[in-house]
């Protein structure tokens, strides 16, 4: 089957046939369940092949929500870690399907995955904004990938990332600037700046963004209980032992087909993960 019919004619809740149960899982279980993916003893994963199949979630999932031919302008901000891997790869793939591509890349990761991440969208033209390219990227885009950071993300943000989190924030100062309102927002796993064991209950809006959608990879994280935009679920990459280990069994039988993603708005946490969970909305199509 092509890409582009794997896409074609989404929206987030077409895929979805039932309601389930969410588990949540906090920093400590999401490493946990990436150290034994990728432990030779364990599930023998490299950790590019993972990046890969999370990339490929993550463009499927702002492909499903937000189509090129309604919002053509791609802007990924990429973190220098696995996070930033992540989107990295589904910039690859979201030029294949048809948007206009670019990458807020203010920092390369060291290691040779980025590098090769980087020259293959070099290779299809992609085009790379510069370290203070940041807001003028989300002017002229339509929706913006979220992958600065990941759930072993801690402390206080650094530039030059703390001044793009605050401009995904400051829509007003958008607005003011280029008569323009923020485009929507699709965060991979956590939103950056958002502590991934702790719902941000006390934080107002001048401490984080919010994002209009997340795209959880294995499970969504603890700090999502109170995030009341759409959400999705990829990571279709779990074998039947973790699925079991962490009790997973409700998220991972939501997949239909051969859909990278799924959509969980809206889904009841397990009896154990009840406390300090927000209402819901209706995804959008």
């Amino acid at each position: 089957m092509s890409e582009s019919a794997i896409v074609s004619d989404a929206s987030p809740s077409s895929s979805t046939p039932t309601v389930g149960y969410l588990r949540y899982i906090d920093a400590s279980e999401a490493a946990a369940i990436d150290e034994e993916l990728m432990s030779p003893e364990g599930c023998g994963f490299l950790l590019p092949q993972l990046m890969e199949l999370a990339g490929l979630a993550c463009a499927q999932a702002v492909f499903k929500c937000y189509p090129p031919h309604k919002y053509p302008n791609l802007l990924v901000a990429a973190g220098p870690g696995n996070q930033g891997g992540d989107g990295l790869v589904a910039a690859r793939h979201a030029k294949i399907w048809g948007y206009n591509v670019q990458v807020w890349y203010p920092k390369q990761g060291k290691a040779d995955i980025f590098v090769s991440l980087k020259k293959q969208l070099q290779a299809m033209e992609v085009d790379f904004l510069d370290e203070d390219g940041f807001d003028d990227g989300l002017m002229s885009a339509d929706v913006v990938l979220d992958s600065i950071f990941g759930f072993s993300f801690k402390g206080p943000p650094r530039p030059p990332f703390a001044a793009a989190l605050e401009s995904m924030r400051d829509e007003s100062r958008l607005e003011f600037i280029g008569r323009i309102t923020r485009p929507p927002i699709v965060s991979v796993d956590i939103p950056s700046g958002w502590s991934v064991d702790e719902a941000p209950d006390g934080q107002s809006d001048e401490d984080v963004f919010t994002p209009d959608v997340v795209i959880s990879l294995t499970a969504p994280k603890t700090g999502l209980k109170r995030f009341n935009g759409v959400s999705l679920l990829g990571g279709r990459f779990l074998p039947e032992s973790i699925v079991q280990k962490y009790g997973l069994e409700t998220l991972v039988d939501g997949y239909v087909g051969d859909d990278q993603v799924m959509d969980i708005t809206g889904w009841t946490p397990a009896p154990e993960d009840k406390e300090g969970v927000g209402e819901t909305q209706e995804p959008q199509p």
